[in-house]
């Protein structure tokens, strides 16, 4: 068995060692910067010395990722931050609020690395900064005064908003040094019905996304899930093998979209036929909630617009079928035939009055995996870093979703 190097200053390597390592050290939160550059300019010093236990180091940034979230999730969006920077190096800062009765303010830092592809010689790291707010009463400015000038200027600015109480005056301190907001309006609770305090936390998300629209780009998750099945719908009015003449447009007079994991899908359903009536011009007028066939939710709402045209839309959750949208369908005013989508073997599948085609989806290891129709969560959050312009679709999609949840009725089944 081969012995460990030895180490010329033991203390000191083992702290770089471990920061190497991905192991959080606790440090002064006002001498934040000052121990990281410490620590990268020892490791960088260091690496040549056959002495050392670690390679060479490049030390990477194209980016800023400021995630904040409970105490409860500090694990789970730790281990998001430590998978995004094996595909996109950034400052990566964890921004933790806590429960406690005394107010505090902590802060760790620590490096992700990796070796590059094809080198076993050299490893690209980027770092980590967790700082953790403790208290009874959590006031934003205070979080925001430790965690905003760490931000790297000059480089895209996200703020990921994890935390599942959020508003927009929470969230505005961290947002006058940040670009680009990345929430997620998923409904996460996997029970059979959607309770009002889901539906409540539904409105609250996406009045965030319309409260802030004009001081950032706003990325939603859930909204990106959808974005193959709005591809695929506007590929049946194309000139391609289903070929609706897009004027049929008009003359919609339902919209029926299924979505799977219970309640979590009902969101993306939402958004997809919110998307749809806001295209046509169509505003929600009446809403009605009700638990339908083994207590499975349904929401059914009227939109019009001022030509005279009206239609009913229809949420409906699915008896079995994977996380998100599960299937589509249009019927029309003038004919018989009815426009399906559908998630159909790994594709999504466009049919009308016999004439169908497909839609390959990229890859997801989710789908590779368990069949599902959504991408994973850190492929959702690969893709959002993607959007860099603000998209005028989404919040119509959402002000209308919002609009429509206002107005929601429960019945009772």
């Amino acid at each position: 068995m081969s012995s460990m190097p030895v180490l010329k200053n033991a203390p000191d390597e083992g702290r770089i060692l471990s920061f190497l390592s991905g192991n959080l050290a606790q440090v002064d939160v006002a001498k934040i910067e000052k121990e990281l550059t410490r620590l990268w300019d020892s490791a960088g010093r260091a690496a040549g010395d056959e002495d050392v236990a670690w390679k060479p180091v490049i030390r990477a940034c194209a980016l800023n990722m400021v995630l904040l979230c409970e105490e409860e999730n500090e694990r789970k969006f730790a281990g998001l931050l430590s998978e995004i920077t094996v595909r996109h190096p950034c400052r990566a800062i964890l921004a933790v609020i806590a429960q406690a009765p005394v107010e505090k303010v902590e802060a760790w830092v620590t490096a992700h690395c990796h070796f590059l592809p094809g080198r076993l010689d050299k490893q690209m790291c980027c770092e980590q900064i967790s700082v953790k707010w403790s208290g009874a009463a959590f006031v934003s400015t205070g979080l925001a005064s430790v965690v905003t000038p760490l931000v790297i200027p000059e480089l895209p600015s996200w703020l990921f908003a994890g935390s599942k109480q959020l508003t927009s005056a929470v969230m505005e301190p961290f947002l006058s040094y940040l670009d680009h907001l990345l929430m997620d309006s998923r409904i996460q609770d996997a029970g059979d019905t959607i309770s009002e305090g889901a539906l409540a936390a539904l409105s609250s998300n996406l009045q965030i996304a319309i409260d802030l629209a004009e001081h950032t780009v706003v990325v939603d998750l859930a909204w990106l899930t959808i974005s193959a099945w709005r591809k695929a719908i506007a590929l049946a009015f194309d000139n391609t093998d289903v070929s609706i003449l897009p004027t049929r447009l008009k003359a919609v007079k339902t919209i029926t979209v299924q979505y799977g994991g219970q309640s979590q899908g009902f969101s993306q359903a939402l958004l997809l036929a919110t998307w749809l009536t806001t295209r046509l011009q169509l505003t929600p007028q009446n809403a009605e909630f009700k638990e339908g066939l083994d207590n499975r939710a349904e929401l059914t709402a009227v939109c019009s617009n001022k030509g005279g045209q009206s239609l009913t839309v229809t949420l409906q959750a699915a008896e079995d079928g994977a996380i998100g949208v599960n299937g589509f369908e249009m019927a029309f005013s003038d004919g018989d035939d009815v426009l399906n989508v559908d998630f159909s073997c790994g594709a999504l599948k466009v049919t009308n009055n016999g004439s169908e085609e497909f839609m390959e989806l990229p890859w997801s290891s989710s789908r590779d995996k368990n069949g599902e129709g959504e991408p994973a969560f850190t492929e959702l959050v690969d893709f959002a870093f993607e959007h860099s312009a603000k998209d005028p679709i989404y919040l119509a999609a959402a002000k209308s979703a919002n609009d429509l949840l206002k107005l929601i009725n429960r019945a009772s089944k």
